[in-house]
C-alpha cells in the first residue's frame, strides 16, 4: 500500500483524494435531531418455553445505530422494565396488610403473596461490541421474564460502562449517550435497517476486498502508465 500511495502522489493524484475527503465531511455534516447519541430499538420479541409448555424467557433483538462521530467500545448497558400492573397489585397488597396489622397487631407478618413470586422489574444486561461511527449493530439477547408483552416498552437505562475513541477510559456520560426509540416513533422505521453484526462484520470484509481490488488495479495502470513513459 505504501508503493501505490507514493505513485499516486508522484503522479498528482492528490486533488482527487482531497475531493473525495471533502465529500466524506459533508456527509458528516448530515446528522438528525439525535445527533450524539446511540440510538437503539428492540424487535424480534419472541417467548421461550420450558418443556411444560410454560414462557421462562423471551428472545430479543437489539439494533443500535451509533450516530456519534467516534467509535465506541467496552460498552455495556442494563435495561430495566417497570411492570406497573404488578406494583399495582403489590402496594395494594401492602395496603391491606397494613390495615390488617392496624385492627389486629397480633396478626403474624408475612411477606406479601405476590412479590414472594413476581418481582415488578424486569431487567436485563446487554453487552455491546464495537460500534464505529455513523454505524449499526444487530444483537441478540435473551430477558429472564414471562412478560414478553412488556419489553418494547419504555425502559430505564443504564450504562455500566463505555469508551470513545481517543479518550480516556471513562463512565462520565455514557448514561446520556443512549436514546431508545419506542415503535410509537417514526424514527422506529425510516432510522434503522435490519442488518446483524456478523452481516456489518462480512460487508466489512468486502469492502476493504473491493478496496484492495481497486487498489491493485490503479496500480496495474500506473506502472502500464509509467511503462509507456520510460519507453
Amino acid at each position: 500500500m505504501k508503493k501505490i500511495n507514493a505513485l499516486l502522489c508522484s503522479i498528482g493524484l492528490g486533488a482527487f483524494l482531497f475531493s473525495g475527503n471533502t465529500l466524506a465531511a459533508d456527509n458528516s455534516n448530515d446528522k438528525s435531531v439525535n445527533s450524539d447519541r446511540i440510538l437503539f430499538k428492540i424487535h424480534d420479541v419472541a417467548p421461550e418455553k420450558d418443556a411444560n409448555g410454560n414462557i421462562n424467557s423471551c428472545n430479543i433483538s437489539v439494533t443500535l445505530f451509533n450516530n456519534y462521530d467516534k467509535a465506541i467500545s467496552n460498552t455495556q448497558i442494563t435495561l430495566k422494565w417497570d411492570d406497573e400492573v404488578i406494583s399495582d397489585i403489590i402496594s395494594q397488597e401492602e395496603y391491606e396488610n397494613k390495615e390488617i396489622l392496624n385492627r389486629n397487631p397480633d396478626t403474624k407478618r408475612s411477606r406479601y403473596p405476590t412479590a414472594k413470586t413476581t418481582s415488578p422489574v424486569i431487567s436485563t444486561t446487554i453487552k455491546i461490541p464495537l460500534i464505529n461511527a455513523h454505524q449499526q449493530i444487530s444483537l441478540k439477547n435473551k430477558v429472564d421474564t414471562d412478560r414478553c408483552f412488556l419489553l418494547m416498552n419504555d425502559m430505564e437505562i443504564q450504562a455500566n460502562s463505555c469508551t470513545f475513541a481517543g479518550e480516556a477510559t471513562s463512565d462520565r456520560g455514557c448514561r446520556a449517550s443512549f436514546s431508545y426509540v419506542s415503535p410509537n416513533s417514526p424514527q422506529y422505521f425510516s432510522e434503522f435497517k435490519e442488518i446483524s453484526y456478523e452481516e456489518e462484520i462480512n460487508n466489512k470484509e468486502q469492502e476493504i476486498d473491493a478496496e484492495k481490488i481497486e487498489a491493485e488495479g490503479i496500480y496495474n495502470e500506473i506502472m502500464e502508465t509509467l511503462q509507456k513513459i520510460g519507453k
